[in-house]
């Protein structure tokens, strides 16, 4: 076992390690390559040389900075593949009003990660741009949240793509994905009623107008496009200042809505109803959704703590080679 771990702690293996670690990186940037899987073998090949290393050789015992160096590359290195194994990155979109559902419109997620979204529990409840203290240029989101604590009482706070929800250990942002969300009331014949909201697409440039398809309860498919100003035959207009993400002012910006039934064209102005087979369509308001950035990786704090112990112990040992007597020997 002795000979074993002399012959793993040898610098070949180190620099075999760090060419491996380097050809995975590769291979997650450019191939697409699976990063966790890719990445956790020369991660472990470089923990067991290290390790290695530190047990066999006689300087880590009589050099103490070198040894704590070490002890934190092994565990800056733990951290990372641990992080690999137990991370989540996913985003989704909320209306005004609504309640995250754990429904997502994309996510990674390592294979420890667990089923903790089941845990989150919060509502959009509106946003709004201020400008920022980096100048006129750019906007600062303030998204108000009600959430859940595990006492089952609810808070609000005010969040934004640089300030997030702390749920856990989950950490949740805004994004710079926005856009329009009519509301509608669905009544069918008998006066039963049900209310819906659609996400129109965001406004990524000045000549789409917001849109999306909708399937009405009774499984007719429509479409609808938001006309904004008070002609709904003139051509679009985006309304001052949402192409750079400032407030959408869903409540007071002139509009109507477009909906398209198969070769029939109908506008809808709030309030107004639209009749068809099996109820009719009420259009109530427009309002607005958010999209959300949702980010679970508890190693962090631990990274950067460790990193800063890392970065201590090489300083330490630099130091005493410049202004005291040093330890360059190498008694391997």
């Amino acid at each position: 076992m002795w000979n074993l771990l002399v012959n793993l702690s040898k610098p070949h293996w180190t620099v075999l390690c760090f060419l491996l670690t380097a050809a995975a990186s590769l291979g997650v940037s450019e191939y697409q390559w699976p990063a966790t899987y890719t990445l956790i073998p020369p991660f472990v090949l470089l923990l067991l040389n290290l390790s290695a290393a530190i047990i066999t050789l006689p300087r880590f015992r009589r050099d103490l900075p070198l040894l704590i160096f070490h002890l934190a590359l092994i565990l800056m290195i733990s951290l990372f593949a641990l992080a690999r194994l137990t991370y989540f990155n996913g985003t989704t979109v909320l209306t005004t009003g609504e309640k995250f559902s754990g429904e997502l419109l994309a996510d990674r997620r390592g294979p420890l990660h667990g089923d903790g979204l089941g845990q989150l529990h919060f509502i959009n409840q509106g946003f709004y741009e201020e400008p920022s203290r980096y100048g006129k240029d750019f906007t600062t989101t303030r998204n108000r949240v009600r959430w859940l604590d595990q006492q089952g009482q609810w808070h609000s706070n005010l969040i934004g793509d640089d300030t997030p929800l702390l749920l856990g250990l989950y950490r949740i942002y805004t994004t710079s994905q926005r856009g329009f969300a009519p509301v509608f009331l669905w009544q069918t014949a008998d006066g039963q009623q049900q209310f819906g909201s659609v996400q129109l697409n965001p406004m990524v440039d000045n000549e789409t107008p917001p849109l999306n398809n909708l399937t009405l309860l009774n499984g007719t498919e429509a479409w609808l496009m938001l006309s904004i100003g008070d002609d709904a035959e003139a051509p679009f207009i985006p309304p001052a200042n949402t192409q750079s993400g400032v407030n959408l002012n869903t409540q007071t910006l002139a509009h109507q809505l477009i909906v398209r039934i198969d070769e029939q064209r109908h506008t809808l102005r709030p309030g107004q109803s639209l009749q068809l087979d099996g109820g009719s369509l009420t259009y109530l308001r427009l309002d607005s959704w958010m999209g959300y950035h949702i980010v679970y990786d508890p190693t962090q704090p631990w990274l950067i703590g460790t990193v800063a112990v890392g970065l201590f112990s090489l300083i330490w040992f630099y130091a005493r080679q410049l202004f005291g007597r040093g330890s360059w020997d190498s008694d391997r």
